[in-house]
């Protein structure tokens, strides 16, 4: 199986980033979310594969043969040529599956925090969903589905799945939560492999 390539989470970080200055622009009444990098970025990982998100109160669990490596992840980005952060988009947790331990990515797991008061107003999850995914195939992929309501853990969260020309396959869960756009973004090779990740979200808890 061709493994994964790191440039897919790369560019859709890239473009979450690129939606937060568009939005900038459109709202100067936002202030910097630096203060409050650390309490929004606060989480734990326990027994190798349940994280737990302290600001957002929610527990996920990574599927089996994943390993977090959200430092490594934030670290790869900021060195990275054109791809410059943003004091209000956090990500939370980045988990890999490697097929052997010198072998490429296979598949990633990568969740992030958007603040939206930078975005107009009355924005809906799936305005910011599908301007998203738009901007993130702008010509490179197929939109399979977006949009579809599902419900996880009785909260209510918003589906697109797409396939990235020579990238493999990727599905975004999004829900809003505290001011922030909380998403999921589920990477892999093949469609069978997605799917099978993708269950994983069965065993999240959201606190209500």
């Amino acid at each position: 199986m061709r493994p994964y390539r790191l440039a897919v989470p790369v560019v859709l970080f890239a473009k979450v980033v690129a939606l937060s200055q568009e939005g900038r622009q459109q709202n100067t009444t936002v202030q910097s979310g630096t203060s409050q990098r650390d309490t929004v970025d606060a989480g734990s990982t326990t027994d190798g594969n349940n994280y737990h998100s302290d600001y957002f109160n929610f527990t996920y669990h990574l599927p089996d043969g994943f390993v977090a490596g959200t430092e490594q992840y934030r670290q790869g980005i900021e060195e990275l040529s054109g791809v410059h952060g943003s004091a209000d988009t956090f990500i939370l947790l980045h988990a890999e599956q490697r097929l052997a331990p010198d072998a490429g990515v296979n598949a990633a797991i990568t969740i992030m925090a958007d603040r939206l008061s930078r975005y107009p107003k009355g924005a809906t999850e799936k305005d910011y969903l599908r301007h998203l995914v738009t901007q993130s195939l702008k010509g490179q992929g197929d939109a399979l589905r977006e949009g579809t309501e599902i419900y996880v853990s009785g909260h209510r969260f918003f589906r697109a799945d797409y396939k990235v020309n020579g990238h493999g396959y990727q599905t975004v869960m999004l829900t809003f939560q505290r001011g922030f756009a909380l998403s999921w973004t589920f990477m892999a090779a093949s469609k069978p492999d997605l799917d099978g990740i993708i269950e994983s979200m069965v065993h999240t808890t959201v606190a209500k």
